[in-house]
């Protein structure tokens, strides 16, 4: 069952559509210089919600003796959780906004889309170390 949520196409390529939309939607507001929409963050929380998704699926796959073709996969597809996580953490009243919020108050556009775009590489690192690829 697991195995079959962890290989279901929409959970492959959901999350890294999403999150390379968000990375095009907050460089494009870091371009224009405007404030990122309130609705960005509810799409940030169903994009995390996708990765956890196929994260827990992943680890109960790997729990139940089944390995990827390459180790890395599992260290990537951790990556990918915690990324989003950062990531959702960093909206108002997040955590990671509240502990740094003079750090990211020159460019929370940029920095939000260079985040969601190393999110969209770690999923399709971890996507293609688990085919196989090197």
């Amino acid at each position: 069952m697991a195995g079959t949520v962890h290989a279901a196409t929409f959970l492959l390529y959901g999350p890294l559509v999403a999150y390379a939309a968000l990375a095009v939607l907050a460089g494009g507001c870091a371009l224009l210089r405007r404030p990122l929409p309130p609705w960005f963050w509810t799409l940030t929380f169903i994009a995390l919600a996708l990765v956890a998704v196929q994260g827990a699926a992943g680890l109960l796959v790997a729990l139940g003796g089944t390995r990827p073709a390459r180790g890395l996969h599992l260290l990537y597809g951790a990556l990918a959780v915690a990324a989003g996580a950062i990531l959702y953490s960093l909206r108002p009243g997040g955590y990671v906004r509240r502990a740094f919020v003079r750090e990211i108050a020159w460019g929370e556009a940029r920095t939000v889309a260079l985040i969601a775009l190393t999110e969209a590489a770690l999923i399709l690192r971890a996507w293609m170390t688990g085919m196989g690829a090197r």
